[in-house]
């Protein structure tokens, strides 16, 4: 032990003789460690880490495709949604979900909040319970029901200043008394949306439901030991039922969605929050270890450099009786040590520079750590708020994509509503010209159809 004490010491002492190769020798390690741990653990939070609910991987987002009129993403329809839930053999239950907005009134200053409507399924399947009081129930969810509202920890530490009494209390949104009935934990999130304030109940009436109207989004949990593949023959088994149950839209005929050719595109849960950003992290993974490499490389050519250098030392050191497995050694020891500094030092960066890029480039985008880290590509509210004064709220209620972050709406031609195609897969840059595709393929069909009523 004494030994190698000694052998320490004296590698210290050389590498502080040498002050220029150390400090190069101590970046170039720590640049390919911390890049590489920096974008490890990213990839490691959003693609390889489940989302954080109980039994994740049976969690799936209900997708459709159109291949009659080119579209691969099709949303969910409320009339799928009914037939789904009622005389599906492979889920244990389904629920559909919108984002909107609405103004609060009557608490102080009117305010605009992010909202989320659901069906009464849809926060069970989750899996997480209320904080306080319950979540919604069928007769929540159905027409004629009193009007109810569950809020988020974050909006109830807000208004009520954490107080239990909120239960059972009255809040007005959009110029509607809603009665407060839960209230969600603080470690809830639903899916990747963080801004959520209240969640309202969708109160959809089955017996004016008509055949299309694409614009909602589903989950379900499927159950036990059933694959994707089975599910997807279920509800390719279930489109039928849909058309027969219920009828067209006032204008139309069964004929346009037959045309369609409308079939099941399920997938995981998890890939509708990640989206594409996986095929983008790995490509970065690759490259930031190529970096490493590089980095590997340029130290081992450093250190040959050095014993170069230190032949004559050698030379002497050998000359006196020092064997080479000893002298072999001490190099050795003294490349473990540069490679654990550089480690340290690249571990310390890797730490300290999401921090200092949050608080740099809050301007712009932030990074919100929530069971993981998870990236969100859009400005910062809080920004927006620092730099502007607050505005009053319109009366008028946003649509899903006048939200802030959200891409601008297109104009669209034809039937509104009737097919609403998901472009979340598509280019930023192509969002606009794929809805004008798809809004003047949805006119063409109906006019066929127009035509065909006429």
């Amino acid at each position: 032990m004494h030994r190698f004490l000694n052998q320490l010491k004296q590698v210290f002492r050389r590498l502080s003789h040498a002050p220029l190769f150390t400090a190069i020798t101590l970046i170039t390690l720590a640049a390919g460690v911390g890049g590489n741990t920096v974008v490890f653990s990213v990839l490691e939070s959003v693609l390889l880490k489940p989302l954080p609910y109980p039994r994740a991987a049976e969690l799936i987002g209900v997708w459709h495709t159109a291949p009659g009129i080119n579209i691969t993403d099709l949303n969910m329809a409320p009339s799928n949604y009914f037939i789904y839930r009622e005389q599906n053999q492979t889920f244990q239950d389904i629920g559909a979900y919108e984002t909107t907005r609405v103004n609060l009134t009557g608490l102080a200053e009117a305010e605009r909040l992010d909202a989320l409507n659901v069906t009464d399924g849809t926060l069970p399947l989750l899996g997480i319970p209320p904080l306080l009081g319950r979540t919604f129930t069928h007769q929540d969810d159905s027409p004629g029901s009193p009007d109810t509202v569950i809020l988020t920890y974050g909006f109830w530490r807000k208004k009520f200043a954490g107080s239990p009494s909120a239960i059972g209390q009255t809040i007005i949104l959009d110029g509607t008394p809603r009665q407060i009935i839960g209230v969600l934990p603080p470690r809830f999130q639903f899916l990747d949306e963080t801004d959520l304030a209240v969640i309202l109940p969708f109160k959809r009436d089955r017996n004016t439901t008509h055949l299309g109207n694409f614009s909602y989004e589903a989950l379900a949990r499927l159950k036990p030991a059933v694959t994707i593949k089975q599910a997807n023959a279920d509800i390719a088994r279930m489109l039928p039922l849909v058309t027969r149950t219920f009828p067209a839209p006032p204008g139309f005929s069964a004929k346009l969605f037959d045309d369609a050719r409308i079939g099941p595109n399920l997938r995981p849960l998890k890939n509708d929050v990640v989206g594409d950003v996986g095929s983008m992290l790995w490509v970065v993974m690759g490259s930031i270890g190529l970096v490493l490499l590089i980095a590997c490389a340029n130290v081992a050519n450093l250190l040959l450099v050095r014993v170069e250098g230190r032949r004559q030392e050698l030379a002497v050191r050998s000359a006196l009786g020092a064997g080479p497995y000893r002298i072999a050694a001490e190099l050795f020891l003294e490349s473990v040590i540069l490679g654990l500094l550089g480690s340290a030092v690249g571990l310390g960066l890797a730490y300290a520079a999401p921090l200092h890029l949050c608080h740099r480039h809050s301007r712009q985008y932030f990074l919100r750590l929530h069971s993981g880290l998870q990236i969100r590509w859009r400005p910062s509210k809080h920004w927006h708020s620092r730099r502007r004064p607050r505005q009053q709220p319109k009366p008028r209620a946003a649509s899903r994509s006048q939200r802030p972050g959200r891409r601008p709406s297109c104009p669209r031609s034809g039937p509104p509503g009737l097919l609403r195609p998901h472009d979340s897969h598509l280019p930023r840059s192509q969002p606009c010209q794929s809805r004008l595709l798809r809004s003047r393929l949805d006119a063409n069909l109906w006019h066929q159809s127009s035509g065909q009523s006429g």
